[in-house]
């Protein structure tokens, strides 16, 4: 029995300096997680939530534009009726024997007799064309045909839109967190009187998710219109916003893991 109680308490020591020592380590991490918190929302989470959101809606708003080429032989096989009146040249001289009856004058009787005439070549004559042709024929087809297919007309519209509305919400609650340690003293007042803070209310990134442009604005469900626009960025690539200053579209960008103190990078 005392050998018993000997090994008990050695367990108990062991087990108190284990669980003392996870807790240490648990409540370390937990520290780092709280020091680099901001970090990881503003240099991952917000990045990739954000730029997945604009995508779905770029995607749904894209156009596919291209030429394509069709190069074809399309089989042509009808009955043509022809009935009209036109005109015909001969192509060489044309001779005619016939019989013929000539009548006298003077009532000399009548003299049946032979008629050699010929028809000299690029006469025109009048004729009457009453008849079917048939027409059996292959026609080759080269053409250049443009085509504009834009996305949200197509059946991809659907997915586009539930995979928006899915990452919507978790746009707008990371928008409205706080940055920054500075800003978690105001945040926390406000959340405890109650002063307006609604995690789920629209934001920019919400209202203008593509293109993230000056001067535009958006509307989210419930008719609620953003009152926030995207900060422009002055380029010299795409766009102007009618003052002869180019801008681009701006973009969500994550955080380097070395920035953050957590990963070091390889040597």
């Amino acid at each position: 029995m005392q050998r018993f109680r000997v090994w008990w308490n050695s367990f108990k020591t062991v087990a108190i300096l284990l669980s003392f020592i996870l807790n240490l380590v648990l409540i370390i991490v937990v520290l780092l997680l709280l020091m680099q918190i901001f970090q990881i929302k503003n240099g991952i989470l917000e990045p990739l939530i954000d730029g997945l959101h604009s995508s779905f809606v770029g995607l749904d708003e894209a156009t596919i534009i291209r030429t394509i080429q069709v190069e074809d032989e399309i089989p042509v096989v009808f009955d043509l009726p022809l009935n009209q009146r036109t005109n015909v040249v001969l192509v060489e001289d044309v001779r005619l024997d016939a019989n013929a009856t000539f009548t006298l004058p003077g009532g000399g009787g009548m003299i049946n007799g032979r008629v050699d005439i010929v028809l000299p070549r690029d006469l025109v004559l009048p004729v009457q064309l009453n008849m079917i042709v048939p027409v059996d024929t292959q026609i080759p087809v080269n053409l250049a045909v443009d085509v504009e297919i834009p996305l949200n007309e197509t059946e991809l519209h659907a997915p586009f839109v539930n995979l928006r509305d899915l990452l919507e919400p978790y746009v707008r609650i990371l928008d409205h967190l706080p940055d920054g340690w500075d800003e978690v003293p105001d945040f926390t007042i406000d959340a405890i009187q109650g002063d307006g803070i609604n995690l789920l209310a629209p934001s920019e990134d919400s209202a203008n998710p593509w293109p993230r442009s000056s001067g535009q604005t958006g509307e989210s469900d419930g008719g609620e219109t953003g009152d926030a626009t995207a900060t422009p960025v002055t380029s010299n690539s795409s766009g102007s916003n009618g003052n002869g200053e180019s801008q681009e579209t701006v973009w969500p960008t994550a955080t380097p893991f070395s920035d953050m103190g957590i990963i070091t990078p390889s040597q």
